[in-house]
């Protein structure tokens, strides 16, 4: 299951200013730097002609002594889209922090000064369980094309560093770990002219660090005991579709304070600190033997007994997905704490991440290797080995030894079946908890074959060119899983909508497409089954004694996913995809196949395409089978997939060609 990040990282999440003056760092002034004329003379970056906006300046000032942050940001506006920087976000966890000091103005071209004096609201961006990320949102006055605007802000942290991290040397360590602190971020979504970031740590505190991607020299200690580092013409990280995660891109440099003895080995030290202090949670113990073997009796096979055990954990009550409840409904329910993995399951219910711990117990208890392992979620971000931050760590699955093969589970994951983790937290690294020494570990992606999309339709082509019939799709796998979980805070009414308007999505203009049935919502095991009725009144194009239609019914109509020659950022897909699709079209009266589209076979190294038309007593029928086998492809790799996708695109557009006949010819 996905963790949500800790209450040690969040505050971090966020970074701050002070001023434009090296001398003044760490002083928060009330009083704007001028903005020179050379700059609002400027009508496009010239390291980057084009640019909607850029980053003229950036400071970034970090105080852990006094616990707080201050950030401030000048931007150029070159264009009409660049004006979208006037709405200023800045995000912010209000359990453990404040944003003080919020400022800005716009400064337009001939030197005209607008302060912000509007209201700031608060704003919720995301929810994880009970944890709410918040947001101070303001728009700046004024911002027209040509102007600069600017604005800085101030972040309290409510509690100090630990008394063990401000004096390390007044205490004794039987262990290490460690405890993040600033991190800056170098690239932004726009170029940045210059920047400037400092740290300020606290005096005796043992300070780390880590650089990802960065492209400059990395920060240095300076006579006053800050860190300091000075950047200059930073690209912009382009946006694109299909790209990854921007943390998978960008230039970082990670500040932590070590406690204890940080070596070279700390992942392994994590893992076994982390399996000492969950033992009570994921331990096998004589009741949960005599449960787990009731539960799945030693007499079944090792993979009915494995399937059984992670049924019966799904079953326990799983607050985390609950709605918050106000203090005095928790109090009136009562609900116990558990402190053991036999506590949850005489409760019979369990938060954050003990389902997944009972189901390790449970499957300890039944005599099979089962560890925890702390992993990234690849929907954010990438495992970083050399940032040695346990907070990156964002969800937890379960490993089990099962005959010849280790095999990795969620049954903390909503609706996620066995044999299946969700495509977030496949094929992505983690670290194993063991109390002999843990190790980073790879979490492999399960087989395309295991996902399918596949939709059977028996058709009928109307003398007036509309087609009407009955259309069957089977999501399987992980395309199944992904429905349930987009679908999960639905009413029935809901869920049908979610799906028939994903159906109209691929069928051509002014579909009229009513659901019938739904059907594997709740059954995990099963696939999810959507059987609708389908007219298209519209659908061939009719000329004087020809009719002309497309057999990919439901790709013929499909936009181009990539569409620009050249490519700034790799691809990134959530998942491989397989797809398959069996249509017959029966033909009107006194028309016959003049012209079949010959077979299609795509044959890549990541992927296939397979398409076979044939006509035949009154009907064409077409099988389709096409398969993407990975998700991530580098830039080298742009003009190869390109390619494949626009070859699948022409092949699915191909028309079959129906000759009007005479009635006496029909007969």
């Amino acid at each position: 299951m996905r963790r949500a990040p800790s209450l040690i990282q969040i505050p971090f999440l966020v970074a701050f200013l002070l001023s434009i003056v090296p001398e003044l760092l760490g002083q928060v002034s009330d009083a704007w730097q001028p903005v020179p004329k050379e700059d609002l003379a400027l009508k496009d970056n010239p390291a980057n002609p084009g640019s909607c906006a850029m980053i003229l300046e950036r400071q970034i000032y970090t105080d852990d002594e006094k616990r707080f942050q201050t950030e401030w940001v000048r931007i150029k506006i070159f264009n009409e889209e660049g004006r979208a920087y006037g709405d200023i976000e800045i995000p912010y966890f209000a359990k453990v922090s404040t944003v003080e000091n919020i400022r800005g103005r716009t400064v337009r071209s001939d030197g005209a000064v607008i302060i912000f004096n509007g209201t700031v609201f608060d704003k919720v961006v995301a929810k994880y369980r009970r944890l709410r990320y918040e947001a101070k949102t303001f728009t700046l006055p004024g911002v027209e094309v040509g102007s600069v605007i600017e604005y800085a802000y101030t972040v309290r942290w409510k509690e100090s560093l630990p008394d063990y991290v401000r004096h390390p040397q007044g205490y004794l360590f039987r262990e290490a770990w460690t405890i993040p602190t600033a991190t800056w971020t170098i690239q932004q979504a726009l170029f940045t002219r210059h920047a400037v970031f400092v740290l300020r740590p606290v005096k005796e505190g043992r300070l780390g660090s880590a650089y990802v991607r960065l492209p400059s020299e990395g920060p240095s200690w300076q006579p006053d005991g800050t860190k300091r580092m000075e950047v200059h013409n930073v690209a912009a990280i382009e946006q694109e579709d299909y790209m990854p995660p921007e943390s998978m891109l960008n230039s970082r440099v990670h500040f932590y304070y070590m406690v204890g003895y940080v070596g070279a080995n700390w992942w392994s030290e994590f893992g076994k600190l982390q399996a000492q202090k969950a033992e009570k949670y994921i331990e096998k113990t004589p009741f949960l033997e005599r449960t787990a073997n009731e539960i799945a009796p030693q007499s079944d096979p090792p993979e009915v007994r494995l399937r059984k055990l992670y049924t019966r954990v799904q079953q326990i009550r799983y607050l985390s997905y609950e709605p918050s409840k106000t203090e005095k409904e928790v109090k009136r329910e009562h609900l116990q704490e558990n402190k053991s993995a036999e506590d949850i399951f005489r409760h019979g219910y369990g938060s954050g991440n003990e389902i997944n711990f009972l189901f390790t117990a449970l499957a300890g208890s039944a005599g099979f290797e089962a560890s925890i392992v702390e992993i990234v979620d690849r929907a954010s971000a990438t495992f970083e080995p050399d940032v040695l931050d346990a907070s990156q760590l964002n969800a937890i699955v379960v490993l089990v030894h099962l005959k010849d093969e280790y095999l990795y589970f969620d049954p903390a994951s909503r609706f996620c079946p066995y044999g299946l983790l969700p495509w977030f937290e496949s094929d992505t690294k983690g670290v194993k908890w063991d109390k002999s020494g843990g190790a980073v570990l790879n979490v492999h992606a399960p087989p395309n074959e295991s996902s399918v999309i596949e939709r059977t339709a028996e058709l009928k082509l109307q003398p007036d060119g509309s087609l009407d019939g009955e259309l069957d799709v089977v999501f399987s796998g992980q395309e199944a899983l992904d429905r349930r979980l987009l679908a999960s805070d639905e009413d029935e009414t809901g869920r049908r909508k979610l799906l028939e308007d994903e159906l109209k999505a691929l069928t051509p203009p002014g579909v009229k497409l009513d659901v019938d049935s739904v059907a594997g919502w709740q059954d995990l095991e099963q696939p999810l089954r959507v059987r609708c009725r389908f007219h298209a009144s519209r659908f061939a194009v009719l000329t004087h004694q020809r009719m002309l239609f497309p057999m990919a019914v439901f790709q013929a109509n499909r936009r181009s996913m990539l569409t620009h020659s050249k490519r700034m950022q790799p691809v990134y897909f959530r998942h491989g995809y397989s797809e398959v699709d069996k249509i017959t079209i029966s033909l009107p009266p006194r028309y016959r196949v003049e012209a079949l589209p010959p077979e299609a076979n795509l044959q890549t190294a990541f992927a296939t395409y397979q398409a076979k038309r044939t006509g035949e007593a009154g009907a064409v029928r077409l099988e389709r089978h096409a398969v993407i086998r990975q998700y991530s492809f580098p830039r080298e790799s742009y003009s190869s997939l390109r390619q494949y996708l626009d070859q699948m695109r022409q092949s699915d557009a191909e028309n079959v060609v129906l000759h009007g006949m005479e009635a006496a010819q029909a007969h």
